[in-house]
């Protein structure tokens, strides 16, 4: 039986959930590489400081870059929780993690791209310059189909990750066994791939809406679903959970 203590004590650590990851891995130490670099071309593609022009732009779209650098920061936490938790470096762990770390660059682009339209629309900039064609360019890219192509992008994109953090708890339940996962460790586990399984059913409703009406504002009003389901079940897990910690404190 794996010690109660291991990692559990340390700070930082979930209360309720023991740390079978212990010293940073490889697979981690990497997959820390791979995040950091994706926040670089985040503000690489922003950063340029020319002119105190180019300075005053930069600050004034600063809330851009900073909810692209949150939900990137986000998928780390997550990514960094699993590990934590877990601590798995099998095959199969091995795999979709090098998936995973693909798909975060990936997503960086789109995600950029997308905050960056929102915030020109808030502040009322004018976004032509974002859906700018080149002279030589093949194919017909009208603005309408360019804001279509985004959203696809951003969306497929996001629904990659999620999916594959889905995969990856979904991998460490079936090893429920193996892993020593009590009572409580297995329902933190089932309500972490629930809240993964709605954001990828809340993302599959935006596709599906998007491509039926070809509108890309109105299916990226599907996203304010993302809250208004998200924190109900939240609190009534959180109340499950209270009722699964209570007795075992008791006991203790």
């Amino acid at each position: 039986m794996l010690k109660e203590h291991l990692y559990s004590k340390k700070l930082g650590a979930d209360p309720h959930f023991r740390w079978r990851g212990g010293e940073m891995s490889r697979i981690e130490a990497i997959s820390d590489a791979v995040f950091a670099i994706t926040i670089t071309l985040l503000i690489v593609s922003t950063a340029n400081s020319d002119t105190f022009y180019d300075i005053w732009k930069m600050v004034r779209d600063l809330p851009a870059f900073f909810v692209s650098f949150i939900l990137i920061i986000y998928a780390w936490f997550e990514h960094y929780r699993f590990f934590r938790r877990y601590g798995l470096e099998d095959g199969w762990t091995v795999i979709l993690n090098a998936l995973f770390l693909f798909l975060i660059m990936i997503l960086a682009y789109p995600l950029k791209f997308l905050t960056t339209f929102l915030w020109y629309a808030i502040i009322g900039e004018n976004t032509a310059s974002l859906f700018s064609i080149p002279a030589n360019a093949i194919g017909d890219f009208s603005v309408i189909l360019q804001r279509k192509y985004m959203m696809y992008f951003y969306s497929l994109s996001i629904f990659s990750v999620f999916a594959v953090l889905a995969l990856m708890h979904w991998h460490a339940y079936k090893k429920r066994a193996l892993l020593e996962l009590d009572k409580v460790e297995v329902f933190f586990t089932k309500v972490t791939l629930t809240h993964h399984m709605i954001t990828l059913i809340i993302i599959s409703l935006s596709l599906i809406v998007l491509y039926l009406t070809g509108n890309p504002g109105v299916s990226g009003i599907v996203y304010f679903l993302m809250p208004l389901i998200h924190f109900p079940i939240g609190w009534l897990e959180s109340r499950k959970i209270n009722a699964l910690i209570t007795p075992s404190q008791e006991k203790s």
